[in-house]
């Protein structure tokens, strides 16, 4: 079953304007500005799946303003399913949560930030 682990960042998406989503060269990249209007980007080397959704869903105790990472994910179990990534690449499903603006989602090894 799904859960919701809290990650600890060194950036924050509470109250951020809303973020630009940047596909370039197979890699993401998601740029927002902060409640302090500092620029904050996120790059994503060689995800397999991303997505922005404009409605909120949250499991229990998950906060709308908040960056998580999905643990058990089936999100990754279909990727491995169908073949596409296998278990041992280290794949991880991230959320991040945009209060009222919406949710990013995506499957990646890690990130990096820039602030």
């Amino acid at each position: 079953m799904e859960s919701a682990k809290l990650l600890v960042t060194e950036f924050s998406t509470a109250d951020a304007e809303y973020p630009e989503i940047h596909q370039v060269e197979g890699n993401v990249i998601l740029k927002y500005k902060h409640w302090r209007e500092q620029l904050v980007e996120i790059f994503f080397a060689a995800p397999i799946a991303f997505k922005w959704q404009m409605a909120i869903s949250l499991s229990e105790n998950e906060r709308d303003d908040s960056c998580y990472e999905i643990v058990d994910s089936e999100w990754v179990a279909l990727h491995i399913k169908e073949d596409e990534i296998s278990s041992t690449e280290g794949y991880v499903h991230y959320k991040f949560n945009f209060n009222e603006c919406g949710q990013f989602e995506i499957l990646s090894t890690q990130f990096t930030t820039k602030t």
